[in-house]
Parts: C-alpha cells; structure tokens; sequence
C-alpha cells in the first residue's frame, strides 16, 4: 500500500488504497464515502485531497481522487472490519496520549557580564 504525503505531510489515499487498509469490499468503502460526503456538511479541503494519475500498461488512463485523513478516520467509524477497529484504537490512543512539554527558560537583561 502506498500512502501519498501531500503538501505539508498531509495523509491521503486513494479509493483503492482505503479498500486494502480497512479490507472491505469496494462496494461498502463506496457506499460508507458516497453517503460521507452527501450526508456531512464538510469544508473543501475535507472532501478531496487531490488526484492522483491512474497508469495501466504504461498509459495514462485517468485520475484517482485522495481522500485526505479527516475523510479516513470518518470513514473508520463506519466500517465495520478488524482492520478499522484497531485503527480507531490507534486513533484514540494517540489522541489521548501526553504531549512532552518543554521547559522554557527566560532569561533577562543584556546577557553581558561586567
């Protein structure tokens, strides 16, 4: 599986690629994105990451949408796979786990020593 990096470090995947992630059929990927996407009021930017160009035997035969990882995460609260279980888990876990905090230190004056 390939996972594109778009921008700044942005996750997105095509159709394609979310059916071999949470390993459902294209069917229900399908039909979980299309009600998605009509039934949430998303900004631009939630909806479509892009494109990506489509090769078969060498030629260009068209293009992919990317589903940026707002669209991933939605779409694993309504699969119902092992596969988007464990990562709503890796989800939640990570937003629940601590941020290290650094220690910040002022200093004042000139910083010049008489």
């Amino acid at each position: 599986m390939q996972i594109i990096h778009k921008g700044k470090g942005e996750i997105a995947m095509t159709e394609s690629e979310l059916v071999s992630f949470f390993s459902v059929t294209w069917r229900k990927l399908n039909y979980s994105l299309q009600l998605l996407l009509k039934a949430y009021p998303l900004q631009p930017e939630e909806r479509a990451a892009g494109e990506v160009e489509v090769f078969v035997n060498g030629r260009l035969r068209g293009y992919a949408p990317l589903y940026p990882l707002s669209i991933i995460i939605a779409l694993s609260y309504q699969l119902d796979s092992t596969e988007a279980h464990l990562f709503r888990e890796y989800i939640c876990q990570e937003l629940q786990r601590p941020v290290p905090m650094m220690e910040q230190i002022f200093l004042y004056g000139s910083g010049s020593i008489n």
